[in-house]
Order: C-alpha cells, then structure tokens, then sequence
C-alpha cells in the first residue's frame, strides 16, 4: 500500500505543478513534468553514477539508435503490482504509469577525460496516453533540469576512428519528442519492442534471456500462443548484410518511416518486418544514401554523420543492383 501510495503522489505532482508552482514543463493530458530529474529517483547514491534504485530494471536492445556516438542507459520502472503484457513481437502494452528512462553520456574514453552524461529522456504511461520530457544534465554532474526548449551541448569526442571531433550535441525540444514518436496521432516508445528486447543478459554474472528474465520477476506476461522474433543486431558482422542493413532501418529511421510514422508521405516504410518489395527501398536507394551522407537522416537527434551506419548502407544498397 505505502509504494503505491508513493506513485499516486508523485503523479499527482506531475499533474498538479503548473506555471506557478515547481515547474514549468511541457503538459499534455493535463500532465506536468517536475523541474528536476531527481523528482523521478531513478538513481540510488550519486546520480552520476548512473546505478539504478530498487524495483527499476535496466533494459538492452539488440539494435541501438545512432545518437552522435553517445551511449545509452535504458531504465524501466512499473508501479508496484504491474506488469507488462505481450501481444506480438512489438512494443507490449505497458501499465498505466509507466516510467521509461534514457540517459545518454559519454565514457571517459570518448572525452578523453571524465563520464559526460548529457541528457535524460522521460516517458510516462498517464491516462493510456504517452507524455515526454527531456532533461539536461549540469556541469557538475548532479542533477538534470527540464529542458522545454531544447538545448545544444558543446563537447569534443573520440570518434571510433580515433579521430578528435568538436560537436554541438542537441538535446530535442518536447515537440520534436513528438514527431520521432508519432504513430499516427498518438505518442509512442520506440526502442523497447519485445523483438528489440529479446536478447541475451548478464544477470549476477550469467548469461540469461532477458525477456525470460522479465517474465519470472513478474514483470512480464507472454501468453503462450505469443511468438516473439529477434531483431538482429546490426553490429553483427556474422549476419547477412542485408539483416544488418535491415535492423539499422528498423531502430534508426522506421519510427518516422513508416504508414503511421511522421514521414509517411514519402512512401518508404522501414519498419523490418515489411517486405523488400513493399519497403521502397529499392526506389528510394540513392535518396536514402545522399541524405544519410549529407547527415539529414535521422532527420533529428544527430548532428554528424554515423560513418560506420552509412557504410553499412552503402554496401546494402550497391548490393541491390544484383538483385
């Protein structure tokens, strides 16, 4: 009773700051976001150390989303007593009040000096409806405060080449939260789909099946007739080429090219489970290679360009001439 209690009144929070009160955020489905990350307590002890509190689990995906060489820490937290529910090989149908949390930082390998975290994203499940927030990390590394507007984040990295690069990191607004995670008119996660979760994890040093991990905490319900597929990983260089290339469609540009997606027009679907011939990818193919070249796909959440995914690509599409 005391922890649902306790998530009862930390979204009573979320609904109940307004313009005068502690924060300012962005409201949809009369739903505010408190100021400051920590309102959230996804973190035990430092928050810079990045270590989960109790009761929240951390998630891999077998396919990541290329954001500017950043890594990413995925944390989902359920109200007490809940759990998700398996339909398909998609996303499963999360409970109401659902928290998914993103971090994305950079090691001290990259920056050549200390861990970078740069920004937090939030999604909460709060009437059947999705909502987002993103929060900039300070300075100092102790807090993360809501960023309505966005921001640009200045820092110099080691690219996987070896190469030092300055760039200006951009944190999205709420509103282009909204356009990468539109399914038609609704809000929607992208990365955790059961067939992007189904891979193996390191669970007190052993190897195990995280959605069979999931399932056996009670965090989970996969009904028997459910048939859950594998997203490939694209990094895989022991798979087919053209799974590769596939899976990097599916995390990096399927959530905006697809029937539903906010590039719908423009007749390409990505998503990996259409067919080559209904994609448009073949059509589509120089297009696809200049615009991934020039660094204008992703349309957001990039500011350079994935040297190794557009390489990937390029050695997909040019194979298609065989086809």
């Amino acid at each position: 009773m005391g922890n649902k209690l306790l998530l009862l009144s930390m979204l009573a929070l979320f609904v109940n700051c307004g313009p005068n009160g502690s924060s300012e955020g962005f409201s949809k489905n009369n739903m505010t976001f408190p100021k400051s990350l920590s309102a959230f307590k996804l973190f035990k002890g430092k928050m810079a150390h990045l270590v989960p509190n109790d009761s929240i689990e951390v998630l891999k995906l077998s396919s990541a989303l290329f954001t500017d060489y950043t890594e990413k820490q995925r944390l989902l937290k359920l109200p007490p007593g809940t759990k998700m529910t398996a339909k398909d090989d998609g996303l499963p149908n999360f409970p109401e009040g659902t928290i998914l949390a993103k971090t994305f930082y950079y090691t001290a390998a990259q920056t050549k000096d200390a861990q970078r975290i740069i920004e937090t994203r939030i999604l909460i499940k709060y009437k059947q409806k999705w909502n987002a927030a993103t929060y900039q990390w300070n300075e100092e590394q102790t807090e993360a405060l809501l960023a309505n507007d966005g921001a640009a984040v200045p820092i110099n990295i080691e690219t996987p080449d070896g190469k030092s690069k300055d760039i200006n990191y951009k944190i999205p607004n709420a509103i282009q939260c909204y356009d990468c995670h539109r399914s038609g008119s609704d809000m929607v996660p992208i990365g955790p789909k059961l067939r992007n979760l189904n891979v193996d994890v390191l669970i007190n040093n052993q190897s195990v099946s995280q959605l069979g991990y999931l399932n056996r905490k009670g965090l989970l319900a996969i009904p028997s007739t459910t048939s859950i597929s594998k997203l490939p990983d694209y990094k895989n260089t022991s798979l087919s080429l053209e799974k590769r290339a596939r899976a990097y469609f599916e995390i990096n540009c399927a959530h905006c090219h697809n029937p539903d997606g906010f590039a719908h027009s423009f007749n390409l679907n990505l998503m990996y489970q259409t067919s080559f011939e209904n994609s448009g990818i073949l059509f589509n193919k120089w297009n696809i290679e200049h615009r991934m070249t020039i660094r204008d796909m992703p349309k957001l959440g990039t500011t350079i360009v994935d040297k190794e995914g557009l390489l990937l690509i390029q050695h997909y599409l040019a194979s298609l001439k065989k086809k």
